[in-house]
């Protein structure tokens, strides 16, 4: 099927030109800013690539980190989220070990699907959102629990859906005294349900009131952003354009609405967003991609089941003879977005990195001026980012084996 893309014509939205995509918008972006297409600017280029020159990594080689959920830093001690007990590793800056616990049970410290991390209360302390207890821990880097108090949940959320799809159903952003995450309240099992997905910013509550947490509606995908009336069906096998979020330094959500395409920031308390356009327009779904992701589907489900390459291969080729017409056409918009001060970030669809298309490309629409300015960066190959800090960006490096080290990357000043 074909994911149509709007053509022509503006609205006006929370004060800013919301144009659509296609030729038309390109055109009528300048009306704002003669760089908004090209993306240039006379003192800042409109692309960069880093090298693995600036590529640091700050966990040994000794193969204890895979399935990575998230990092951070706090204090000087470099923290690892993993989606497997024991759950959470701490590294100085010389890349030690300092800390490492996180036991699965419903026990006090123990947890049961622990997704993200942020800075605890008091300083020095880390806190581990754990969305099948539906609290949040906070401990001290021995690993001594120091508090707990409700979070919020994620219902009807199939368990292995970052193998199926792009667009993080887990992400959350931590606000003072609340969190944002994405509500789905039809359940998540394929990347089309994304689309049934609302942004809410959920208020901390007392242990008492873990089932009455006060929430505020930021946005809901499907009726608010243009592409939700062109949405992709429920039968889409995968590769299909999503939502994809994150919150800003000063408090915005950035929401990227594939389909359109544009970038949305949000803002709590306010009922309009600020929408602007995005220039470019994705290329086309090679086939190469589209059995890539089929491959890796059926590998994902045959593991434990003695099933060689060549096995896998005989039944990727099958599926696909069927399955191949109902791919969209075009790769999609972004595969992640994060939010930087001041820029966003889209990680821009490479097939030949990843099957979801995770890979170094990225573009990034500045914020900082009258109008926005678009640019594009190559990251080191094999680099995921997951966050922000300070000067650079946190992530990981993946090998032919699936282990990961934590790693940073030091951004130029242009980036920062």
């Amino acid at each position: 099927m074909r994911m149509n893309r709007f053509f022509g014509g503006f609205r006006q939205v929370g004060g800013a030109a919301l144009f659509r995509s296609g030729p038309a918008g390109c055109a009528a972006a300048l009306v704002l800013a003669t760089a908004a297409c090209s993306g240039e600017r006379a003192d800042e280029p409109s692309a960069y690539e880093i090298g693995e020159q600036d590529l640091i990594l700050l966990s040994p080689d000794d193969g204890a980190l895979w399935d990575v959920r998230d990092v951070l830093e706090v204090d000087g001690v470099f923290w690892v989220l993993k989606a497997s007990p024991p759950f959470v590793h701490g590294f100085d800056e010389s890349g030690d070990q300092v800390a490492v616990f996180g036991s699965v049970g419903e026990g006090p410290g123990e947890m049961r699907f622990p997704r993200a991390l942020w800075p605890g209360n008091p300083a020095g302390t880390v806190t581990v959102w754990d969305a099948g207890s539906r609290t949040a821990l906070t401990f001290s880097v021995d690993g001594t629990m120091m508090s707990s108090q409700p979070a919020p949940g994620l219902p009807g959320m199939r368990a292995d859906i970052e193998t199926v799809t792009f667009g993080d159903p887990f992400r959350r952003f931590r606000q003072a005294g609340a969190t944002v995450v994405a509500r789905f309240d039809a359940g998540v099992s394929h990347g089309s349900d994304l689309w049934g997905g609302a942004l809410v910013r959920v208020h901390d509550g007392d242990r008492e009131d873990q089932d009455a947490l006060a929430e505020e509606l930021l946005v809901d995908f499907a009726r608010d952003l243009r592409g939700g009336a062109e949405r992709p069906s429920p039968e889409s096998p995968g590769l299909v354009p999503v939502p994809l979020w994150d919150g800003c330094p000063d408090g915005r959500i950035a929401v990227l609405d594939p389909i359109a395409p544009a970038l949305h920031l949000f803002r709590a308390g306010e009922s309009d967003d600020v929408a602007m356009p995005l220039p470019w327009t994705p290329a086309a779904l090679r086939t190469v991609d589209k059995y890539a992701w089929l491959r890796s589907q059926i590998e994902a489900e045959a593991r434990g089941e003695s099933m060689d390459a060549a096995a896998i291969d005989q039944v990727a080729e099958a599926a696909f003879e069927y399955a191949e017409e109902h791919f969209p056409d075009d790769a999609p918009a972004g595969v992640d977005l994060l939010c930087a001060p001041d820029r966003v970030w889209i990680q821009q669809f490479h097939g030949d990195s990843h099957p979801l298309g995770y890979g170094p490309h990225w573009r990034t629409v500045s914020l900082d001026g009258p109008a926005p300015r678009f640019g594009r960066v190559a990251l080191p190959p094999g680099f995921q980012p997951v966050r922000f800090a300070g000067s650079g960006m946190l992530g990981v490096v993946t090998d032919s084996l699936s282990l990961q080290r934590l790693a940073r990357v030091e951004l130029p000043p242009q980036l920062r």
